[in-house]
C-alpha cells in the first residue's frame, strides 16, 4: 500500500518510509514533510518492492522488524536491482542491538538509527545521506573518467601538460611522464627537462615554437609542431605536439596547455607506404616510378651541361619457361639475384674502379660535379630492369657497361639447388640523341631491347629509327593474336610421315597457321614466340590440340587410314601440373582413340627440370599416349638422361638432315643419334628430307620415319583427306605431286 502527501511548498528530495507500524509511518510521513520531504510509504516488504520500482525514491527509511518479508531481506533485493545499487537505505534498529547493525550492513544497509527516532534531527540526517551519496558518486564517475582517459591517453599513447607562466609551476601527466622516459615525483617537470629530451639540433626549432606560444597575444592561440623525443636506452620516437594559449585582459600569456601525441608506429607505416610507392617490395630496388622521375632529372641536367647520357633496358631471356618449371619461388630467388649481380654491375664505387671493360665509364666517374646525379638501376616490372647512366662521355661508355652486365648475369646461378643460366636481352638508348623526354626514350629503348629478342637473345642493340617498325609491328601482331582464336583466324596444316619400309603414311604432324582478317598470312616464326612470352600460347596450345584430335578422328569415321597425328607442346603446357588431365578430357571429348595422338616435346624443355619431366612423361604416357622428343640433337640433353624418359621415338632435327650428304659432321650426328635411339628400344623419325641423297642415306641407316617436302609439303585437312583416298594410304618413296 503506497500513500503520498502532498506539501504546499516543493519537495527537495523523495523518500520511501518502511515499516509495519502505522503510528511510525504517521510520525515519519508528518515530520519529514515538514523538512520538505515528498514521503512515500509502505505497509511491509513487499509493498516497498513494488513502490521503489515504480517511484525510485532517492532515499530509504526501513524498519528492521516486519512481518513475511523483513528488513534485511528487502535491503538485499533492493541492492540486486538496476536502480537500487546506489540509493541510500537507513536501517531502524533496537537500542543496542549490535547484531542487527551487523547484520544491516551485510545486507547492504548505509547506515542505521536506533528506535525511537529523534524526529526533529531526522530530515536532516536524510538530507545529509542523500548528498554525501550524491558527493560519493560524482567522486566515483570522476575516477573513472580520470581512469578511462588515463587509459585512452596511454593506449593512444597521448601525454598532456600545462604550464602555468605566473608560478612557474609546470604539470606533466602520467603519460607525459613515460613519453619523456620519466617519473612522477623523480623527474623535473620543468622545461628545462623536456627540451633535454629533444635532439639538440632540434631545439632551435622547438625554442623558436614556444617563444611564438609567449608572444601571440590572445587567448586560443594554437600552434603546433612535429619532432623528436630522444630518452637514453630507448628508440628515438617521432612525436606530434599541439598547444593552446590563455591569456589575461592585457594579453599576457597566464597559462599553455598542450599535448603530445607519439606518432612512431604511424610515421614508420608512412614511411613503409612510401618505401612501397617508390621501391620495389622484392628486390629492393626503384620502381618505374622513381626511375622514370630520375630519368628526366637527368634529361634536364644533360641539357644544361650539353652532355650525354643512357637509359638500359634488360628483359630476362626465356624467364617465363624457368618461373613455369621450377615456381615463382625459384623465380623470385633469381630475380634478387640479377638485381644483385646487376647492381654490382654498375654500383657507385665504380668510379674508381679499374676495369677495363669500362675504362671509357670510369673517366667519366671520376667528376667531382656536386650535382652529378648517380647511376640507377630499377626493377621495371616483372623480368624487366633498368639502368641510369645520367652522364657518358660517349656511347661507347654504355655499351661497355651493357657488356659487362652481359657478362655479370650471364654466369650460372644455383638457386635452393637447381642450376640456372639465364641471359639477358639489353636495350640501350642515349639522350638526348634518342629522345629529349622519357616517354620518347622509355618507349626507343623498349625498341632496341625487342630488336635484341628477335635475333637471338643474349646480347646488346643501341636504337635505331628502323626498330620502331619492329617494335610496332610487335605490337600490332600481339593485338591481333589475342582475338584469333574467337575470330576463327587459326588453323592446322597437317604434313604426312611416311614409313620408310612400306611406304605407309603412318601419321600427320599438325602445323599451327595463322590467317589474320587485317594483317594477312602471319608466318608461326613471327607470332609464335609472341605467344610464348604473352602467355597466349596456353589457350592456342589447347586449341590446336582438340583441333588435331578432332580432325583425326573424323578421317576415322570417314573410313580413311587409320594415322596417329602429333602435336607439338608448348613450355608452359608442359609446365602445367595438370597436363594429363587436359590431354584425357581432350581425348575424351573428341572421342579419338589415345594410341593416334602422340606429343612432341623438345628435349630442352626436358632438361630444365629432370625430375619432374620424368614424373611428367610417366602419367602422360599412362594414358596411353605416344611420346617423342622434337628436334633431338640441338639440346644438352645425354644418354644416362635420355634412359629414364618413357619416350617412343626421336625426331632428327632439319637441320641435321638439310646437310646430312654434304657435311660430314652432321652426317656423324644424325647417324649417331640413329643409333642411340635403336639401343634404347626407339623408332626416329627425320625431319626436312628434302632430295633423294638424303632419303638414301636415311634409308641406309635404318631410319624408321621420314618426313618433308620430297614427299608433301604441309596439308590442309581436306587435301590431306584427299591424298589418303587417292593413295590408300601409301606414298613412293619419291617426290609427290603434293
Amino acid at each position: 500500500m503506497m500513500t503520498v502527501t502532498q506539501v504546499s511548498k516543493p519537495a527537495i528530495y523523495r523518500v520511501l518510509v518502511v515499516d509495519d507500524d502505522l503510528t511510525a509511518r504517521i510520525l515519519a510521513s508528518h515530520s519529514l514533510e515538514h523538512e520538505g520531504f515528498e514521503v512515500l510509504l509502505a505497509e511491509n516488504g513487499i509493498a516497498a518492492l513494488q513502490i521503489f520500482q515504480e517511484a525510485q525514491p532517492d532515499i530509504v527509511l526501513m524498519d528492521v522488524e516486519m512481518p513475511g518479508l523483513n528488513g534485511f531481506e528487502v535491503c538485499r533485493q533492493l541492492r540486486n536491482m538496476p536502480c537500487g545499487k546506489l540509493v541510500p537505505i537507513l536501517m531502524a534498529t533496537g537500542q543496542d542491538d549490535i547484531d542487527s547493525v551487523r547484520e544491516a550492513y551485510a545486507a547492504g544497509a548505509t547506515d542505521f538509527v536506533s528506535k525511537p527516532f529523534n524526529w526533529k534531527i531526522l530530515g536532516h540526517r536524510l538530507s545529509y545521506m542523500i548528498r554525501a551519496s550524491n558527493t560519493t558518486e560524482q567522486l566515483r564517475q570522476l575516477q573513472k573518467s580520470e581512469t578511462r582517459l588515463g587509459n585512452a591517453q596511454r593506449i593512444a599513447r597521448l601525454g598532456n601538460w600545462e604550464w602555468h607562466l605566473e608560478s612557474g609551476e609546470v604539470y606533466w601527466s602520467d603519460q607525459f611522464f613515460q613519453l619523456l622516459g620519466g617519473r612522477r615525483g623523480v623527474t623535473d617537470t620543468g622545461i628545462r627537462s623536456f627540451l633535454r629530451c629533444v635532439p639538440a639540433n632540434e631545439r632551435p626549432q622547438m625554442r623558436h615554437w614556444l617563444k611564438q606560444l609567449l608572444n601571440c597575444g590572445y587567448s586560443g592561440f594554437m600552434s603546433g609542431i612535429n619532432h623528436s623525443i630522444s630518452v637514453p636506452g630507448q628508440e628515438i620516437k617521432n612525436v606530434q605536439h599541439q598547444a593552446e594559449v590563455f591569456c589575461n585582459d592585457q594579453g599576457k600569456a597566464t597559462i599553455i596547455a598542450g599535448t603530445m601525441l607519439d606518432v612512431s608506429e604511424l610515421k614508420r607505416a608512412q614511411d613503409q607506404v612510401l618505401r612501397l610507392a617508390r621501391f620495389d617490395s622484392l628486390t629492393g630496388l626503384s620502381n618505374r616510378s622513381v626511375f622514370c622521375d630520375r630519368v628526366q632529372l637527368a634529361i634536364d641536367q644533360a641539357e644544361r651541361k650539353g652532355c650525354l647520357g643512357a637509359v638500359l633496358f634488360l628483359d630476362l631471356d626465356n624467364f617465363k619457361r624457368i618461373n613455369d618449371t621450377f615456381g615463382h619461388g625459384i623465380g623470385d630467388l633469381l630475380l634478387k639475384e640479377v638485381a644483385q649481380r646487376l647492381t654490382e654491375s654498375v654500383r657507385l664505387t665504380d668510379r674508381h674502379a679499374d676495369h677495363s671493360a669500362t675504362a671509357g665509364l670510369n673517366d667519366h666517374f671520376t667528376n667531382t660535379d656536386e650535382d652529378l646525379l648517380p647511376p640507377l638501376v630499377a626493377r621495371f616490372g616483372g623480368d624487366e630492369f633498368t639502368v641510369l647512366l645520367p652522364e657518358i662521355n660517349q656511347v661507347m661508355d654504355a655499351e661497355n657497361v651493357a657488356r659487362r652486365v652481359l657478362d655479370s648475369i650471364g654466369l650460372s646461378i644455383d638457386l635452393a639447388g637447381h642450376e640456372v643460366v639465364i641471359t639477358p636481352s639489353i636495350g640501350i638508348a642515349v639522350f638526348p640523341h634518342h629522345g629529349e623526354d622519357v616517354d620518347s626514350l622509355m618507349k626507343n629503348v623498349d625498341a632496341a631491347m625487342y630488336y635484341v629478342k628477335h635475333a637471338g637473345k643474349n646480347g646488346y642493340e643501341l636504337f635505331v629509327k628502323s626498330m620502331n617498325v619492329v617494335a610496332k609491328r610487335r605490337l600490332e601482331l600481339e593485338s591481333h593474336l589475342r582475338h584469333a582464336i574467337a575470330e576463327n583466324e587459326l588453323s592446322l596444316n597437317y604434313q604426312p610421315q611416311i614409313e620408310m619400309n612400306s611406304g605407309k603414311i603412318v601419321g600427320v604432324e599438325a602445323l599451327l597457321r595463322w590467317n589474320s582478317k587485317q594483317l594477312g598470312f602471319v608466318s608461326p616464326v613471327e607470332f609464335i614466340p609472341i605467344a610464348e612470352e604473352t602467355g597466349l600460347i596456353a589457350p592456342i596450345g589447347e586449341w590446336v590440340m582438340r583441333e588435331a584430335c578432332r580432325q583425326t578422328r573424323q578421317w576415322q569415321l570417314e573410313e580413311l587410314p587409320q594415322i596417329r597425328v602429333a602435336v607439338n607442346l608448348s613450355v608452359r603446357q608442359f609446365a602445367k601440373q595438370n597436363l594429363e588431365k587436359l590431354v584425357y578430357q581432350v581425348l575424351l571429348d573428341t572421342g579419338l582413340p589415345v594410341h593416334c595422338l602422340e606429343l612432341e616435346i623438345t628435349e630442352n624443355m626436358l632438361m630444365d627440370d629432370v625430375d619432374g619431366s620424368v614424373e611428367t612423361l610417366h602419367r602422360l604416357k599412362a594414358l596411353g599416349v605416344q611420346l617423342a622428343i622434337d628436334d633431338f640433337g640441338t639440346g644438352y640433353s645425354s644418354l644416362s638422361y635420355l634412359k629414364r624418359f618413357p619416350i617412343d621415338r626421336l625426331k632428327v632435327d632439319r637441320s641435321f638432315i638439310t646437310h646430312v650428304t654434304t657435311d660430314p659432321g652432321d652426317a656423324s650426328v644424325t647417324q649417331a643419334i640413329i643409333a642411340v635411339a635403336h639401343n634404347l628400344g626407339l623408332s626416329v623419325t627425320a625431319e626436312g628430307v628434302e632430295d633423294e641423297s638424303q632419303l638414301a642415306f636415311l634409308q641406309q641407316h635404318d631410319c624408321e620415319e621420314v618426313q618433308g617436302y620430297l614427299f608433301s609439303r604441309p596439308l590442309s585437312a581436306d587435301d590431306l583427306a584427299g591424298l589418303l583416298r587417292a593413295s590408300n594410304g601409301y606414298m613412293p618413296l619419291k617426290k609427290s605431286e603434293h
